[in-house]
C-alpha cells in the first residue's frame, strides 16, 4: 500500500472546546498524523450556518488514497465542522508560526 501526504484544513463551531473528534477519526482510519496546527478562534469573513466566529485548524497526515472518500463522508456527517477541505500534498513544509 502506498501512502500519500494530505492536508486537512477545517472550521469548527466556536463553542467546540477541542478537535478531539477529528483526531479520533484520523486514528480510526489509521492515518499517521505528521503535524497539527491546533484550532484558533477567528472572525469569519461571512457567516457560515449563522456562525460569525469559528476555530480554524489544520492536520497534515499520511493516508492511503483509497480511504479518503470514506473519510470525507464521515467528516461531512460531523455537525461540529462548519467547512473543511482535504488537499493532496507532494511534499510538506511546516513553519512554526
Amino acid at each position: 500500500m502506498r501512502k500519500q501526504i494530505y492536508e486537512l484544513s477545517y472550521w469548527l463551531k466556536s463553542e467546540v472546546e477541542e478537535n478531539k473528534n477529528i483526531k479520533d477519526l484520523l486514528e480510526k482510519f489509521k492515518f499517521e498524523i505528521i503535524h497539527e496546527n491546533p484550532p484558533k478562534l477567528r472572525n469569519l469573513a461571512y457567516p457560515i450556518n449563522k456562525e460569525k466566529m469559528a476555530k480554524f485548524g489544520t492536520f497534515y497526515f499520511y493516508a492511503q488514497p483509497e480511504k479518503i472518500d470514506e473519510f470525507k463522508n464521515k467528516l461531512k456527517n460531523n455537525n461540529e465542522i462548519l467547512r473543511f477541505i482535504i488537499l493532496r500534498r507532494k511534499q510538506l513544509k511546516v513553519s512554526n508560526r
